[in-house]
């Protein structure tokens, strides 16, 4: 018996440095959580303590709620509060509460409750039945001490308000506070307490941002110069993301829906060829060569997409018919790469595309826009002008790579046949970009007149459309190439004495800001279910969120032409 008391003890004594390391060890990773913890709190901390607008709004209100979250950057972000009479004794309390969550705070949000309105249920169901998506810009709380709160992106990112009838989502707003361990609710209650917050965000990076506030910026977003660094700086964020898509055999993730990570299965081959175009437009301004191996492989998928009729005429197959904007789209994508990185590999894809253009296009100028594959015959005569623009701008495209007369020639009766059919109504930003080109070539008065009309009365329009409208920001920049041309030119056009250009200006501006609203940071981002799959994109929130390879391909066309012309720009507006 002795024995065994004495072994015992001597196990023991052998366990207690082991003990002593692991406590050691765990005090040691407790206290760098601390820590932290502690450098992403006091900065945003500090930053509303010095922000005398804010505080003077929150001093007006009885009850300082503020909300705190945090994100290691993988997982969906925790959301706690505190409340107080005092705002110290507030962000006490809700710091306390995140820190229990043992979150790595890659991720941490400061929000401030600024003012509080209450509002019957039954008037907000109004306020929203047939509302736009993603416009509620509130938080709500249930009750008025703030016992069960969600922020606006709360609400937001995990699709709690349903835009067609204005209602909240009962189940899923008591799953989430079962969760969180905060009691459920039996009904919606007749009155709800909506709530505007003032954001502060920290990340790992040295500096803390106070976040915008306002219609379409979600929850509050880091504000940019949005000058040529940081056109540049998006755009290798945006590259980056869209190069992680592509897949070894070349094909893009297509898109998703995030509130539900849902993948988007219908791929669409002509918004690949968008897509890998524009993302060689992303890799001249960004110079990341890293980009390149992406792109190849998308070129190279995109290049077994065609079917030849013959050995110098391609049509690209898009689900069994061949369609004359895929040609012109697909030339913009080959021509691009063509001409960035001066390889040859595509000349004759480039050359047989713009002849199948050829091919689809009628005596009187205008497109056939589909053949059936399999004879050659029209499938449908006309489908969309989103296709004329496109099969116009890329065999402009073609022949400014290949000087072959007879692209030019085609372009130009492509150009009188949509003046005569005054296609200037549908303000299309693919025939913005078609006459912008068509002006390069052929300087023509009629061309000149008819790319200012596409312009003209629609930019007013532009500077008050409040959804993300992401080509409207390419026609704008690509109207200002022409308008700038033919200002240049000394060429006299008769459309140049009724043309507005400071409204053009106004519209450039409005949509080169508005459109970083759709852009996902690390601020917007934290609240969706995998974060890092809306990182960094463009998200349409006006349907549900959506994230598609080809609404990248437009917000970043618009931002590729803006920093294009970013200097002549700025001397016209500094004029």
């Amino acid at each position: 018996m002795l024995k065994k008391i004495t072994a015992l003890l001597l196990c023991l004594a052998l366990m207690l440095p082991c003990f002593a390391v692991s406590a050691s060890a765990a005090d040691y990773a407790k206290e760098m959580m601390d820590t932290r913890y502690k450098l992403r709190y006091e900065p945003v901390c500090e930053m509303l303590m010095e922000d005398s607008e804010t505080l003077k709004k929150v001093e007006k209100l009885d009850k300082k709620v503020v909300f705190i979250s945090v994100s290691d950057g993988k997982q969906q972000a925790k959301t706690v509060w505190g409340t107080s009479k005092k705002l110290e004794t507030a962000l006490e309390r809700a710091f306390t509460k995140a820190r229990a969550t043992n979150m790595t705070p890659l991720w941490f949000k400061l929000d401030v409750v600024t003012k509080i309105e209450e509002k019957s249920y039954a008037d907000f169901k109004t306020d929203y039945t047939n509302g736009v998506g993603g416009s509620m810009r509130k938080g709500i709380a249930f009750n008025d001490y703030f016992g069960r709160a969600v922020l606006e992106a709360q609400v937001n990112s995990n699709g709690w308000l349903s835009y067609e009838t204005g209602e909240l989502d009962l189940a899923a707003i008591n799953k989430h506070f079962r969760k969180t361990g905060k009691k459920q609710l039996s009904e919606i209650p007749e009155t709800l307490y909506l709530f505007d917050t003032q954001g502060y965000f920290k990340d790992y990076s040295s500096e803390a941002y106070k976040l915008t506030t306002g219609k379409y910026s979600q929850a509050g977003r880091r504000e940019y110069e949005m000058d040529k660094d940081d056109l540049v700086k998006l755009a290798g964020y945006s590259s980056e993301y869209l190069a992680d898509m592509i897949d070894e055999n070349g094909k893009f993730v297509y898109g998703y829906y995030p509130i539900d990570n849902e993948e988007l299965e219908d791929y669409n081959i002509i918004r690949h060829a968008g897509t890998v175009w524009n993302l060689i437009l992303q890799y001249e301004m960004t110079k990341d060569r890293s980009l390149l191996a992406p792109i190849e492989r998308a070129l190279d998928y995109l290049q077994k997409s065609f079917h030849y009729k013959d050995g110098t005429t391609a049509f690209l197959n898009d689900r069994g018919t061949l369609n004359v904007g895929g040609n012109g789209i697909s030339l913009l994508a080959f021509v691009s790469y063509t001409e960035i990185t001066g390889s040859t590999k595509y000349i004759h894809l480039i050359r047989s595309a713009a002849n199948g253009i050829l091919y689809m296009q009628k005596e009187n100028g205008g497109f056939i826009h589909t053949l059936y594959k399999s004879n050659y015959q029209v499938h449908k005569d006309y489908i969309t002008v989103f296709y004329d623009g496109e099969a116009m701008y890329g065999i402009l495209r073609a022949y400014g790579l290949l000087k072959d007369k007879r692209y030019l020639a085609a372009a130009e009766r492509a150009g009188d046949y949509f003046i005569e059919n005054n296609y200037e109504t549908l303000n299309s930003h693919w025939i913005a970009y078609g006459f912008n080109e068509l002006t390069k070539y052929s300087p023509q008065e009629r061309y000149f007149n008819f790319g200012l009309k596409n312009m003209h009365g629609y930019s007013e329009k532009l500077t008050r459309v409040v959804t993300g409208a992401h080509t409207v920001n390419e026609t704008a920049n690509a109207s200002f190439e022409l308008y700038h041309r033919l200002m240049e030119s000394g060429i006299k056009c008769g459309m140049l004495e009724e043309f507005d250009e400071e409204m053009l200006f106004k519209a450039i501006d409005k949509r080169v800001n508005y459109g970083m609203n759709y852009f996902m940071q690390p601020e917007q981002a934290m609240y969706f279910k995998d974060p890092q799959l809306v990182l960094h994109s463009f998200a349409m929130r006006e349907d549900k969120f959506r994230i598609r390879i080809d609404d990248i391909q437009h917000f970043m066309g618009g931002y590729y032409l803006y920093w294009k012309n970013y200097d002549i720009i700025k001397s016209y507006t500094a004029e």
